[in-house]
């Protein structure tokens, strides 16, 4: 029997392991419960450090965003600005022209026009016409469809916003070009090719809208058909235009020769409006010295308008 006020041993050893378990419940729970959240911690770090580099790149966009705001706006207007230049320009050719047609000008005026293109030859006429700094007029057609007749591994739809772009007046010579393919069965199969290939020009250029047509072959061509299309072209605001003067390569011409041959026998207007192809090598080739040759003669070479003389409206 034990003493009385005697530990009772079995207490002392159930006490001191409960010590030791919660001693090492403690440490565990430290380090465990430590490691979470130092890992709670970096993982936090992390987040806000993502959040403050999303942060500073959406205040960059926003600054961009205003810059773009402000750069913007500056172009306001700045399209109804060209349009005026343009006008004012066609403006000072027109007192020229009637200057010129009343004998009070001694200047003469070329316009080189060119039918039929798109082509992939029009790169050739566009560098050539680059190097000299002119602008012609180009009466366009579908005829060919969106390949180059002359590349068909080539694209010419992006040809019509060429013309745009380096300032050449883009006209409209129909949709089909269809001369004996029902073009001129009457007036309205005439004026749905006119208004399939306008429709075609503002696709191609992002709206551009021309008001000058070209009869394909001629107005002379239209026959009995010419006075209807023509009324009907002016009620939907187009002038039209033939020529004065050629060289002759929408036929069967073999060299520049026959061409320079062709072309001074009908140059003889102090206002020129000349028939040229842009597939045609032999014009191509004679291109630069067509150039020269005119400038030399007194010719200034510029691009046909709606408001100029030689356009019937």
């Amino acid at each position: 029997m034990a003493s009385k006020g005697r530990p009772n041993s079995k207490l002392f050893i159930i006490l001191y392991a409960l010590l030791i378990f919660l001693s090492a419940l403690g440490i565990t729970s430290y380090f465990y419960f430590g490691n979470k959240l130092n890992n709670d911690i970096e993982e936090r770090n992390k987040y806000n450090e993502e959040y403050q580099s999303k942060k500073k790149e959406l205040e960059t966009k926003e600054t961009e965003l205003e810059t773009a705001k402000t750069e913007l706006a500056s172009y306001d207007g700045l399209k109804e600005k060209a349009e005026q230049l343009r006008k004012d320009y066609y403006a000072k050719i027109k007192e020229l022209e009637d200057a010129i047609l009343a004998g009070k000008s001694d200047k003469k005026i070329a316009y080189l026009t060119f039918d039929d293109g798109p082509y992939y030859n029009t790169q050739k006429v566009f560098q050539i016409l680059d190097k000299y700094n002119v602008k012609a007029t180009f009466f366009t057609t579908n005829i060919n469809g969106e390949t180059c007749f002359d590349n068909r591994s080539a694209k010419c739809w992006p040809t019509y916003k060429q013309y745009f772009e380096k300032g050449h007046t883009l006209a409209n010579h129909t949709y089909t070009h269809g001369i004996w393919r029902g073009l001129y069965n009457s007036a309205d199969s005439f004026m749905t090719a006119v208004i399939n290939q306008e429709n075609l020009i503002k696709e191609q250029t992002g709206g551009y809208v021309t008001n000058i047509v070209r009869f394909p072959g001629g107005s002379v061509t239209a026959g009995k058909l010419k006075d209807p299309i023509i009324k009907k072209l002016r009620e939907r605001g187009y002038g039209w235009v033939d020529w004065t003067c050629e060289n002759g390569d929408g036929r069967d011409i073999q060299s520049t020769d026959q061409a320079w041959s062709i072309l001074k026998s009908g140059l003889d207007e102090k206002i020129e409006v000349i028939l040229l192809h842009d597939y045609n090598t032999v014009t191509t080739n004679m291109l630069p010295s067509l150039i020269e040759y005119l400038q030399k003669e007194g010719y200034i070479l510029l691009p046909l308008f709606y408001e100029s003389n030689m356009v019937n409206k």
